[in-house]
């Protein structure tokens, strides 16, 4: 019985040694998404191919499952999900979003901002998927200094 459940357990996967492959499904969601900012499309400033949109990652050895919005949010329910950084943070925000809201009802779905937050919520899973601006975890009290023992700032969410 043990000899048996240790070969269905599948071997690592090193996600770091791959290649480049071209894929026609791609990509889950287009420029259009609403919940883009115009920073990161682009085709809204424009670029005029989207051939680049077609490539994914494919490890060596091991087959990355495609990404299932409905399974993930699924296991979102009466959860949430928070981003905390810098520009680079944000445009995974948006991705994230991007990806997700595509199989969301128009009715069921909204965006919310607080100043430097913005959070978007399934309404019927009772799932947020929320961004804070928080470029430093640490604060900087507007010198020269870093404090790396001071963190209230940046850290009331």
């Amino acid at each position: 019985m043990v000899q048996s459940r240790l070969q269905e357990l599948p071997k690592r996967c090193d996600l770091s040694v791959g290649k480049w492959v071209y894929d026609q499904s791609y990509p889950f969601y287009d420029s259009n998404c609403p919940y883009l900012s115009s920073a990161v499309t682009c085709q809204r400033n424009g670029r005029p191919d989207s051939g680049y949109e077609k490539w994914k990652w494919m490890p060596n050895g091991c087959c990355l499952p495609r990404f299932d919005a409905l399974k993930l949010l699924g296991k979102m329910r009466r959860k949430r999900i928070m981003l905390v950084g810098d520009s680079i943070m944000r445009n995974q925000w948006e991705s994230l979003v991007c990806l997700v809201q595509g199989v969301i009802p128009i009715g069921l779905k909204k965006v919310t901002y607080n100043g430097l937050s913005m959070a978007f919520h399934a309404l019927d899973l009772e799932t947020s998927i929320e961004f804070s601006w928080a470029p430093l975890l640490v604060e900087d009290l507007t010198t020269r200094e870093l404090h790396l023992d001071l963190i209230e700032e940046n850290a009331r969410y």
